[in-house]
């Protein structure tokens, strides 16, 4: 067995690989860099190797690290160089382990358009494609008129969704195509691309295998990955429900067998998309997945405990006929993004204050700075269940059960998400999210703020004459003579909302905004507010409310709107999020029209396109590579009258 192994990565997969180190008495050392200092799996390691920004894609230092620390083996996680041929080489040059198959399998199934070739050969159904990657613009746009629409861009060294992008026609296709390649170049150091036909209306399950060096391939089931937007994986379950049982079988035999076909060492993945009862080869991730959870849950198995013994060049721990499942397992991963905001990345503090009740993988306590340069991705909360009825209720709980305070995360969009009936019934596909409106399926968490907040400011009071209950308070903004009883002006994250008391029910406030229904609000304990059933959580920090509602945050503040209306229709365009721009399509002094492309904001591997909201003379306030901050000022537009 391994006697020290190197942890190349951060974060809630570095935690997970400690535990089985700790389980198995085996030393590990991690690496850190600035970000990571406070991360919980440091505190076991023998010893703690500090990178120089950036230093997780850094081979040559991590390698160093690993032979300076004693360490006979290196276990690269999963993204950064997980999938990196060269490095998995280098790191067997410096007469180390590598917990991953060969850097020649490696290399071939990085390669989008190799992997495809290789599987076709041994009999898996793939789709059409290009024959090989490249990055070449120019042929690009030439085999995509030959490939057809819709077509999907696929980075060739990489995977999580990243650079991944869905055409139906050639418009924007080069716009595509280079914003493509320089996410994958950030993000893998492979600016290479594949096209591929792209399948509508499909799911996406996956197969589990593992190979070891006598030439043994298991598989471990499947999981099902559909719920996914962007190509980024949001919820997986295991196994795969509502699969013909011949079609199932299918695809266990085509993954073995496309296993068999490469040698296959360690663990694997083959993912496929799923068509009716038809079922075609995507990709195959040569590491482990962020989803092997699941697959852990419903076979009782370690996997990280798999990797490290066949690394070792032990023999697979069980063969097919001793591998087994009961029950199902849902992972939900929680991001720091705002699902109410077309999802912009939240970066900042996060503090839990309670942890539900399921397996939990992360890597810190409570508290964590949740930065811009890293996936968004905080921790995965995975539920397990007799059956899939029961895994999906217990999923559910858990988000409603994970309480914070700090920024936004999707937990509260992914409860709703699990309890949508379509869900239920695993008639859902791969567009399932992107083809929902969070706000019109679930609300408006701005709205629910400002109703929220005037329910806590007009809590009953005897003082006035339209109110029977008990707790005193100032209440002299409330205007009698009005319409309605009265009016509560208010910012929501700067964008004014204008709520009007209508009346009082008991202790409950009947409030309503010119953009919804009429809602009954009930303050609760303490600073909650109970909205028509939605609960809303209220916290003070000066002169604003911190309000929480379906899992993000809101500022709320008390102003006048009159001065606010004004400023509403200011002429700036402001950065959505923290983070880089990192490309300026516009200088001073330029004409510009409603909907041009102005510039783009970039975070946590994350591009936003900025554009004008209306013609005028465009001003810059930044420069190309800025740093810049949420609601900065990035471009001033001017009427053409106007503008000197």
């Amino acid at each position: 067995m391994i006697s020290t192994l190197l942890i190349a990565n951060r974060g809630e997969i570095a935690a997970r690989i400690a535990r089985t180190c700790d389980r198995l008495g085996i030393a590990y050392v991690t690496v850190s860099v600035d970000e990571d200092r406070a991360l919980t799996y440091h505190a076991g390691a023998a010893a703690t190797v500090r990178l120089p920004a950036g230093g997780h894609l850094d081979a040559a230092a991590l390698i160093r690290a690993a032979v300076e620390t004693g360490c006979d083996a290196v276990h690269p996680g999963y993204g950064f160089l997980s999938e990196h041929a060269g490095f998995a080489r280098a790191v067997r040059a410096a007469g180390l382990v590598f917990v991953g198959p060969a850097s020649g399998t490696i290399e071939t199934m990085a390669d989008k358009a190799a992997a495809r070739r290789v599987m076709a050969e041994a009999g898996v159904p793939v789709l059409p494609g290009t024959p090989t990657a490249t990055d070449d613009l120019d042929a690009l746009v030439d085999a995509a008129g030959d490939i057809g629409y819709p077509l999907i861009v696929k980075p060739a060294g990489g995977g999580g969704g990243k650079g991944m992008s869905v055409l139906h026609s050639g418009d924007g296709l080069r716009a595509a195509l280079a914003s493509a390649t320089r996410t994958a170049t950030a993000a893998f150091a492979d600016g290479r691309l594949h096209l591929e036909r792209y399948a509508e209306s499909a799911r996406h399950i996956e197969v589990q295998v593992f190979g070891d060096e006598s030439g043994s391939v298991v598989h471990l089931f499947d999981r099902d990955c559909s719920l996914q937007r962007r190509h980024q994986k949001v919820i997986e379950e295991a196994p795969a429900p509502r699969i013909p049982a011949a079609t199932r079988e299918s695809m266990f035999d085509a993954a073995v067998r496309g296993a068999r076909a490469l040698r296959y060492t360690g663990a694997g993945t083959f993912e496929f998309l799923l068509v009716g009862s038809e079922f075609f080869f995507i990709e195959m991730n040569t590491r482990l997945q962020v989803e092997h959870t699941v697959t852990e849950a419903i076979t009782g198995l370690d996997l990280v405990e798999w990797q490290l013994r066949v690394a070792a060049g032990e023999p697979l721990p069980a063969t097919q006929a001793q591998i087994g499942y009961s029950g199902a397992a849902v992972q939900v991963r929680m991001y720091a993004e705002d699902p109410f905001r077309s999802f912009l990345p939240c970066p900042g503090p996060l503090q839990v204050t309670r942890w539900p009740q399921v397996r939990i993988d992360r890597a810190f306590a409570e508290r964590l700075d949740v930065t811009g340069g890293f996936d968004p991705m905080i921790a995965k909360l995975v539920a397990s269940g007799g059956d899939r009825t029961q895994a999906l209720a217990a999923a559910r709980q858990a988000c409603a059960d994970l309480r914070w305070h700090g920024i936004s995360t999707n937990l509260g969009f992914v409860g709703q998400v699990l309890a949508d009936p379509l869900v239920a019934a695993a008639e859902h596909d791969t567009g399932y999210l992107d083809r929902l409106d969070p706000v019109a399926e679930f609300g408006d968490p701005d709205r629910l703020g400002a109703l929220a907040v005037a329910v806590a400011l007009s809590a009953p009071d005897r003082s006035t004459p339209w109110s029977t209950g008990a707790p005193p308070g100032d209440r002299t903004w409330l205007d009698p003579a009005d319409h309605d009883l009265g009016t509560i002006d208010l910012t929501v994250d700067g964008h004014p909302f204008t709520v009007r008391v209508s009346g009082y029910d008991g202790d409950a406030v009947l409030v309503r905004t010119d953009t919804g229904p009429r809602v009954t609000g009930l303050r609760t304990e303490g600073d909650t507010v109970a909205l028509d059933g939605v609960t809303c959580t209220l916290t003070r920090r000066g002169e604003d409310w911190v309000s929480q509602v379906a899992g993000v945050t809101r500022i709320v503040r008390h102003a006048e709107y009159r001065s606010l209306t004004t400023a509403s229709a200011g002429p700036e365009i402001r950065s959505p999020m923290p983070g880089t721009l990192v490309r300026l399509h516009v200088e001073s002094g330029a004409e510009v029209e409603r909907g041009q492309l102005l510039g783009v904001v970039e975070a946590m591997k994350m591009e936003h396109e900025l554009t004008a909201t209306h013609p005028g003379i465009v001003t810059v306030a930044a420069h190309e590579g800025a740093v810049v901050t949420t609601d900065q000022a990035l471009f001033l537009i001017e009427d053409r009258s106007t503008a000197p």
